[in-house]
């Protein structure tokens, strides 16, 4: 029988230190540059390596071809947390793109434990490096806002490009390529920062962002289509990738865009589209509404510790219907098919949007096992979360270890981001699904945490009821100064940052 006891540990074990074994000993021999040589060509296979002199890497996980790619069954989560023990460190991190991810792996153990996760119909191909990667559905299923099924969407995307050479590896792409689908106008699946972002305007048409992009040179994507038809969603992103490809611009398919600009680049993917449409299929995307509740458990920063997956699938298996939804918030949702006394303290949510919900603090994996890590996204998100939960508001703290900004740092509602050869945090303030965040300034990562009081405190005090609202009312301004005033190491927008600034 599943205690109470048990299901509160859930949802608060996040802050535990975690201790683990000591996997350190005889590495010795093993050297960052030469493990990594071997890594990097089979990086679009979810394999990329952990941080300094071992035989580290981490496996980051997606459903496999043919599967809704929200939905994570019992059996599933049971084999991820099986895994994680046998071959990793017992832990498993939720991402910002309805993945997840184990880690210190052993390298030469890669494809046995490829083998494991294949066995449920989980699958690691295309989830990172050069390729397209998993597009990311909002919840539509679950929410009654929803004009088409976004699961079904991203499903017929993903699987018409996993498993072709021409869209994975460094040889075929020249960076990776983002794709979300939105069932409404809320957007909650954050078009502004993806390469292509579609949105649902009704059941029969949808508009299409192009060109978006976080992290060290933020690019707020644009609207290039509006009006389009399912059955031209595919050509059109076929074409995105094809011009992308043809200009082999290694920084990302935003700089195509900031090179060309809207009308050219336009004109170049309906080209191309023009010619492939005829050749390719079109998707049922009739909305499917499953009227449930959801228990929503939420993991500061990520970490799931392997015992807690297992409890999970506990709860989604005698309450649930056997399956929990993620999705980009470092959240785990169980559909509840009836409430039971068992539940009561836990955080229950009706169906509805996904986004902004709060408090939520989302991190990436940071400097303690991410080789470009600057600051320790665990430790800081942790502690500022102690701070958030006291709003009682929706909000959204973004933390990222370094520029690539896999905290999602740009388009959140408080945003910390570190940049610079001497490690300074970027404060951005109200970012969201269709807006990158204002630059506030930046700190030295040691007034991080009191930073995002300060800002917190004001906002409560305004009584306003979003980020966005705190900023009409308040202003950007009034927050600098109150910065200014209290931390010695703020410093105000300047030409110092303008490298993290995109053209537009």
């Amino acid at each position: 029988m599943l205690l109470i006891s048990s299901l509160k540990d859930i949802h608060v074990t996040w802050h535990r230190v975690i201790k683990m074994p000591d996997l350190t000993s005889h590495m010795s021999g093993f050297k960052y540059s030469d493990i990594h040589k071997i890594i990097y060509p089979r990086r679009h296979e979810g394999i990329y390596k952990n941080r300094g002199d071992n035989p580290w890497v981490s496996v980051r996980i997606r459903q496999g071809v043919g599967r809704d790619p929200s939905k994570w069954f019992t059996d599933q989560l049971r084999t991820l947390a099986e895994v994680s023990r046998r071959y990793g460190d017992g832990r498993v991190m939720l991402g910002t793109r309805g993945d997840v991810e184990i880690f210190k792996v052993n390298y030469r153990l890669f494809d046995e434990v490829v083998s494991r996760l294949k066995a449920v119909n989980l699958d690691p191909r295309d989830s990172c490096g050069n390729s397209v990667r998993n597009p990311i559905p909002c919840p539509s299923n679950h929410c009654p806002l929803a004009q088409v099924n976004a699961e079904a969407l991203s499903k017929f995307i993903g699987d018409y490009f996993r498993y072709k050479a021409e869209y994975e590896g460094p040889s075929a792409m020249p960076h990776r390529f983002k794709i979300s689908i939105s069932a409404c106008e809320r957007a909650c699946a954050i078009p502004v920062a993806q390469d292509v972002g579609i949105v649902a305007k009704g059941r029969d048409t949808f508009d299409v962002y192009v060109g978006g992009g976080i992290g060290e040179h933020a690019f707020s994507a644009k609207l290039m289509f509006s009006g389009v038809k399912a059955e031209d969603l595919l050509p059109i992103i076929v074409g995105a990738i094809e011009v992308f490809k043809r200009e082999g611009e290694r920084r990302g398919f935003k700089w195509v865009v900031a090179k060309y600009g809207i009308d050219r680049v336009r004109s170049m993917i309906l080209d191309v589209a023009g010619k492939v449409k005829q050749t390719l299929p079109a998707p049922d995307l009739s909305p499917r509404f499953i009227n449930t509740r959801l228990i929503k458990l939420h993991y500061p920063t990520g970490w799931v510790e392997s015992s807690e997956l297992e409890r999970i699938a506990d709860i989604a298996g005698k309450h649930g219907l056997g399956y929990v939804i993620l999705f980009n918030n470092q959240t785990i949702y169980v559909p509840v098919r009836v409430m039971s006394s068992e539940l009561n303290d836990v955080e229950v949510k009706d169906p509805g949007p996904f986004s902004t919900e709060g408090p939520t603090t989302v991190a990436c994996i940071g400097s303690e096992l991410c080789p470009p890590g600057l600051i320790n996204t665990t430790s800081l998100g942790s502690r500022i979360h102690i701070h958030l939960k006291g709003t009682n508001r929706p909000i959204r703290i973004g933390i990222s270890g370094c520029t690539h900004d896999c905290g999602m740092s740009w388009v959140s509602d408080i945003g910390l981001e570190p940049y610079g050869f001497k490690t300074r945090i970027l404060i951005t303030l109200g970012g969201g699904p269709t807006e990158l965040g204002y630059v506030v300034g930046t700190i030295d990562p040691m007034d991080a945490e009191q930073a995002v009081d300060l800002i917190l405190n004001m906002y409560v005090e305004s009584n306003s009821q979003s980020i966005t609202e705190f900023i009409s009312r308040v202003g950007v301004d009034k927050v600098r100064e109150v910065l200014a005033m209290r931390i010695p190491s703020f410093k105000a927008p300047d030409k110092s940052i303008s490298s993290v600034f995109g053209p537009n």
